[in-house]
Formats: structure tokens, sequence, C-alpha cells
């Protein structure tokens, strides 16, 4: 692509182009996106959809070019090179441009034009639009092909709608035919199918700023280009004034947060020293709570609690595994500055049995001995494996407390 980068200057890093066309009287868009990369033009992707809202499922950007080829482009070729309203007049005579866009390609012996309705190109500039697609340039036709006339010559190129020869690096004809068969072309590099043909020259004759093809259509053409560019320019200016305000503001941020910073170890230090008389009493307090969780401890004597202990295991079967026994369990989880509440008078006893007679015949051996004054069986249930899971709560008596 040597040839074609010697004059490259596009106006963005990707360009796409859409051909707005027709199969079998259905509408059709075939689309082209064109990449420079690494100093080298590269097709990136082609694609054929059905409707405007599935272009967004192929294109990142925004900005294409589109060429109109269905059935609403009158296309003609006459033996006269003169000027446009020359040329114009000659293949449609009494046309009111006012009404017509219309665009002309010359060669040495000939000119072809290409004609449409104003208010069916406005039409389709605002569909695109409605689909977030801002169209950058109009192309009526095939006329854009003549760009390829340098890689065609001698032989023809097919188009989605027809084909286009070529003599002497001169467009000789444009034929239209609706049954054309698809074929696979190279050129310089780049692989693309017959049907995507249009839509490489266009983005191609945009890369190479060529001017072969001419008419009142390039007022549009200005006009969207304008538009774009304006558009551009606002979004980057207001990008611009947003990360300028978002600077402003982080400067401002960062100058309060330093004087706030001193203001506020200047109110720390103040605090510190209105606060130590709360600190030193609170401390009190602390030491006199410990004191007192302390002392509830020592008043459940341990010596009484490894007594009762002795003899419930002492009477415990072999068919019996403890799993748990506390003496005056707790009744809350200790917690950080609160007194420690537990169980007063109550033995918790849980584990597993194998044999319920064994475990029936233990509950009376335990109802028997001297400091229990009531039996409760908390739970008491058999698994899978005939394994009893129990939990008993065993009442001491008041007088075995005392001593």
């Amino acid at each position: 692509m040597k040839d074609f980068l010697s004059a490259y200057n596009p106006f963005g890093q990707i360009l796409v182009t859409v051909e707005h066309s027709d199969n079998n009287g259905e509408p059709i868009l075939l689309g082209l996106e064109l990449m420079q990369k690494k100093g080298e033009l590269d097709i990136t992707q082609t694609f054929t959809v059905r409707h405007y809202n599935e272009l967004s499922k192929f294109l990142k950007n925004s900005e294409l070019n589109l060429a109109i080829t269905d059935d609403k482009i009158l296309s003609k070729e006459v033996a006269h090179t003169g000027t446009d309203a020359e040329i114009v007049a000659e293949a449609f005579p009494n046309l009111n441009l006012n009404d017509f866009y219309y665009q002309v390609l010359r060669t040495t012996e000939k000119s072809f034009i290409a004609v449409c309705r104003k208010r069916y190109i406005d039409t389709l500039i605002e569909e695109f639009q409605n689909e977030g697609f801002k169209v950058t340039s109009i192309s009526l036709g095939a006329l854009k092909m003549a760009v390829l006339s340098e890689y065609g010559n001698g032989e023809r190129l097919k188009t989605h709608r027809g084909e286009v020869h070529y003599s002497n690096s001169e467009v000789v004809s444009i034929v239209t035919n609706q049954k054309n068969t698809e074929e696979q072309y190279s050129i310089e590099g780049l692989v693309f199918a017959s049907t995507h043909s249009l839509p490489l020259a266009i983005a191609l004759d945009a890369v190479m700023s060529n001017n072969k093809v001419l008419g009142n259509l390039g007022i549009k053409n200005q006009e969207l280009y304008k538009h774009y560019v304006e558009s551009r320019v606002f979004k980057n200016t207001l990008q611009g004034g947003i990360g300028f305000l978002l600077i402003v503001l982080l400067v401002n941020f960062f100058v309060f947060n330093s004087n706030y910073k001193k203001w506020q170890g200047l109110q720390e230090e103040l605090q510190v020293y209105t606060t130590q008389k709360d600190q030193i009493t609170k401390k009190q307090s602390e030491v006199k709570i410990m004191e007192a969780l302390v002392q509830s401890v020592l008043t459940t004597g341990f010596s009484r609690s490894s007594n009762y202990i002795n003899k419930i295991v002492q009477v415990q079967p072999s068919t019996i595994v403890l799993t748990s026994l506390a003496y005056q369990p707790l009744t809350k989880p200790i917690r950080k500055d609160k007194v420690i509440e537990f169980k007063d008078k109550i033995v918790s006893v849980s584990g597993k049995s194998i044999d319920k007679s064994d475990f029936t015949i233990w509950l009376r051996a335990i109802e028997g001995l001297s400091f229990v004054d009531a039996v409760t069986i908390v739970q008491y249930g058999l698994d899978k494996q005939n394994i009893s899971d129990f939990e008993l709560t065993l009442k001491i008596k008041s007088d075995e407390t005392k001593n």
C-alpha cells in the first residue's frame, strides 16, 4: 500500500464506509472498516446487515461514509465531458436541481452521472443519526470505483449491484446487475469480496483525497464534514473543560485538606488535655468492673464443682461418652465491660449414648446423688447410626450450694 500511503492524510485512524443498497427488494447494508496499522492500511472487518440498529454490533466509531446504490439512484453515461450543467442536462433533461443531488465522473471520452432526490438522502442521514451514527460524506452509485482504475486496468471489478469495466486506467462502463456472483479480490495486500469493493473504493478515495467525482453533492458533503468537525471540537472542548474543572477542584481540595488537617491537629491536642480526667475516671471504673468479675468467678467455688463432676463421672457407664460438662454455665457470652452472668445451681451435661437402657440407669443414678435436686432432659435424639445425642440439666440442692 505504499502508493496509497504516499498521499495518506485521513481525519482519523479508522475509516468506516457503509453501502446502503437493496437485495431482491429488501434493504441491505454492506460495511467495511479500514485502519492504519504501523504505516500500513488494513481491512479490519467487513459485514453485511439488514437494519441500522445492527451496525452497533460491528462499529465502535460513530462516524462513517455512506454510499447509496439502491433503486432510488438514477445512473447514466453520456458522450459528453463538458460542464456539470451540460452533462446533467444531456442525461436528465428538465431535472430540477433544487430537488436533486448529483455526482459526475468524467473520463477522457465520456461522463458518468448519478442523481438522487435530496429528500431521500436527508431521510437516510436522519435515520443513521437516530441510531447514533454521524454520516461524514455521501456517495451516489458506483462512481467512486474510479479510485481502483489502476488496479482493474483492462479488466473488470464487481460490486454488490453490478460491475465496473476499466481500460487505460479509466472507467469505461458501469453495468448494473442484481444477480451478481461474489468474487474474491486482492489489491496491494488488501483481500476483500466483490460485495464490498465499493465501500473499499470509497474509503481509499477518502484516504487519497481523490477529486475525480464532482457535483452539487460536494456542498452537502462539506456541510456534513463541518458538522462532524464541530461536534468533535465541542466534545473535546467539553471533555477538556470538565478535566480542567476537576483539576481545579482537586487543587482546592488539597489546599483545604492541608488546612483542615492543621486545624484538626490542634483540635485533637485540645481534646487530649480536656479528656484526661474522663479517661482516668473510665480506667478506675474498668478496674472496679474487673474486680467484680474476678470476685464473681471466685464465688462459684471451684472445689465444689470438681466434687460434683467427679460423682457424675463415677456413675457414668461405658456406653455413654460425655462431650460437655459445665458447672453453672454462662447465660450469655462474655463481653467486655459486662458482668458475667451464669445459671446458678445448675450443671449442664451433654454427650452421646449407644445404649438406651444404660442411659436410663445412669439418669436414675444421677437423680440419686445427694447434691442433685432434679434432672431435666433438654434434648435426646437418635441418629442413623443408633447413637443418641443428649443434653441434661441438673439442678443442685440449695443446701448443697451453701456448704
